[in-house]
Parts: structure tokens; C-alpha cells; sequence
């Protein structure tokens, strides 16, 4: 493996644990230890979490080793119809949720949901069966890797400018530094969009309440590193979630029942792509619209 493979490798193994922490920092209610680490990759700060699981984190260290044991075992098997992420791919998307969670009720207690919260007379629905805990947000980083027909159009395109540039892994027209400097933007945007989007106003509340030593109804909001190995990992039936997708991570028995009488608007983001001499990144968002529980 070349110098230039190893540190196009390090730079994309970034953007996963970048996306983690910086989803971290604005969306957990729990708090950073006092004496956790800084990342300052793609200069922005922000603490350092080891809340990312270890064995979901190494997947993504070497994305060109994934790529090349993705093509001998094409090429000496076929592909398990029943794996959750294209092996075609051989990098598995990082799927990230947040999940706001639900505390033990007691039985005069319930969950609703206010589907707008700045009316007064907004229909508090009732969410039965209650749920350990509900999707707010659901972000997915995707690398989609170049095949030899883009990588011939992009030197026929590039000719002498792309001969010239100093250049990634061999093949590649995408110089290293380019794609840092495209990590800057893409997580600058992330930080701002992260505190507008309706999530963030949970999350401060339930933070501040904490805090204050007032009640916070024992909710609170956490992460949760979803298996692209498998459609439902442990507790997985437990979460409320945005119903039938193509990535059945997201969904659980309580969507089919509380779909029935309660309708959970979504709306989605999608970033533009960061070139890697591999392939792309790709960030894009599921979110819930109206995140109003209590």
C-alpha cells in the first residue's frame, strides 16, 4: 500500500469520526468528561467521544483494503442476498440516529405527541404501545466507489490538468489536500444546520433541564451507531421509528401499530458530495419534522 493510499485512507476514516462527534456534541444531553480530547480535524473543534463503538469506528480505517477484499470476493463468490449494505461496495454506509429516549411510565402516565407545539390547541396524540425510544434524526455516510468507466472519463476529461495535479492513489485525479479542503465546508455547514434543525431545541431543553435540577420528564437524547450487518441489533424493537425505507434499521413493530392513527412528518437534507481518488462521500439526513414529545 502506497504513502499516498495510507493518508487518502486516513482523511476519509476522518470524516466518519468527525460526523460522530460533531452529531455528539450537538444532539447527547449528557455531558463531555471534563478531561476529553479535542478533534480539530477539518478545523473545527469539538470533544472527542468514546461513545463511537470501537468495532463500528474500524470498519471504516482502511477504506481501500474494504474496497480491494470487496473484488477478490466478487470474483470468487457471490454476494449473500440477505446482507443490509451493497457488498459491491465493500464500505458499509456509517448510519448514525439519535434517538430521544423514553423513561419506564407508570401507569398513570403516557407518552404524546404534539404535532405542533406553538399552538395552543394542537391534538395531543397518545403514542401506544410506549417505546423505549424515538428516531429524531437519522444521518448516513455513504462512500460510493469510482468503477474503471468513471475513472477512464475522468483522465480523458482531466488530460494534461489532472496529468499535473498532485495527485492521490494511482488512477485518481483527486489530489489529498482537495479532499480535506472539502471536509472544512461540509462540517462548518453540518455544525450550523445541526442547531436549526427542530432537534436542536429538544435537545437544549432536556440539556438545560438536566442542568437546572428541574425535571426534564427523564427523557433524554442519545446516539446510536446503527449495525449495517444486521435489520434489527439489540433493542432495535424498542425504537420508534420513521417506518418501511430501504434501510430496514429504522424500522420496528410500534411504527406498524402507532402508524395506524399517528402520522410522524419527515423531511430530508442531502450535502454535496466530497470526492476521494476512490470514489465519494456522501452525507444526507432523515429528520423528524415536528420532534414534539412529552
Amino acid at each position: 500500500m502506497s504513502n499516498d493510499t495510507q493518508r487518502a485512507d486516513q482523511i476519509a476514516f476522518h470524516f466518519y469520526t468527525k460526523l460522530f462527534y460533531v452529531l455528539n456534541h450537538a444532539r447527547a444531553t449528557a455531558e463531555p468528561g471534563p478531561n476529553a480530547k479535542v478533534d480539530k480535524w477539518f478545523i473545527l473543534e469539538t470533544p472527542h467521544s468514546d461513545l463511537f463503538p470501537r468495532e463500528s469506528r474500524d470498519r471504516y480505517k482502511s477504506i481501500s483494503t474494504s474496497l480491494s477484499a470487496s473484488a477478490s470476493n466478487s470474483s470468487s463468490s457471490l454476494s449473500s442476498p440477505s446482507s443490509s449494505f451493497s457488498s459491491s461496495t465493500g464500505v458499509p454506509p456509517l448510519e448514525i440516529q439519535v434517538l430521544l429516549t423514553i423513561p419506564d411510565l407508570n401507569t398513570n402516565q403516557v407518552l404524546v405527541y404534539l404535532p405542533d407545539s406553538s399552538s395552543s390547541t394542537s391534538t395531543r396524540n397518545r403514542v401506544q404501545p410506549t417505546p423505549k425510544h424515538v428516531l429524531l434524526e437519522k444521518w448516513v455516510l455513504e462512500f460510493t466507489p469510482r468503477n474503471a468507466t468513471h475513472r477512464t472519463r475522468d483522465r480523458d476529461r482531466d488530460g494534461r490538468e489532472g496529468a499535473e495535479e498532485a495527485s492521490g492513489p494511482a488512477g485518481s485525479s483527486v489530489a489529498l489536500s482537495t479532499i480535506y479542503k472539502h471536509g472544512i465546508p461540509l462540517f462548518r455547514s453540518l455544525f450550523s444546520l445541526l442547531r436549526i434543525l427542530p432537534a436542536w431545541k429538544v435537545a437544549k431543553r432536556l440539556k438545560r433541564r438536566g442542568l437546572g435540577g428541574g425535571p426534564a420528564n427523564g427523557m433524554s437524547v442519545m446516539l446510536r451507531v446503527a449495525d449495517p450487518t444486521s435489520a434489527g441489533g439489540p433493542g432495535q424493537q424498542d425504537i420508534l421509528g420513521f417506518g418501511p425505507s430501504s434501510s430496514q434499521s429504522d424500522a420496528s413493530h410500534y411504527q406498524t401499530q402507532v402508524s395506524q392513527t399517528l402520522t410522524l412528518p419527515t423531511s430530508t437534507h442531502a450535502f454535496p458530495p466530497v470526492p476521494h481518488p476512490l470514489g465519494t462521500l456522501t452525507l444526507t439526513s432523515t429528520y423528524l419534522s415536528n420532534p414534539n414529545f412529552d
